[in-house]
């Protein structure tokens, strides 16, 4: 779990797109398909995390400027 902590939101988003690929191949096993979905869904968590952290970070900013030219 501490990889992903270190993983960047382009680096998720990367692996989600390999791993939608892999979904996609009508060659791709019911077990790897599980596989693939949970970490999918690992990597969305780590996305929506960074896009949250990110929002808060902007909202604070505007804020912040907002204040100094009151």
């Amino acid at each position: 779990m501490e990889e992903n902590i270190q993983m960047t939101y382009t680096q998720a988003i990367t692996e989600l797109e390999e791993l939608v690929q892999k979904m996609q191949d009508p060659q791709c096993s019911i077990d790897n398909l599980s596989q693939y979905t949970q970490r999918s869904k690992q990597l969305l968590g780590i996305c929506r995390s960074k896009l949250t952290a990110v929002d808060a970070q902007v909202k604070q900013i505007l804020s912040d400027i907002q204040q100094q030219e009151s």
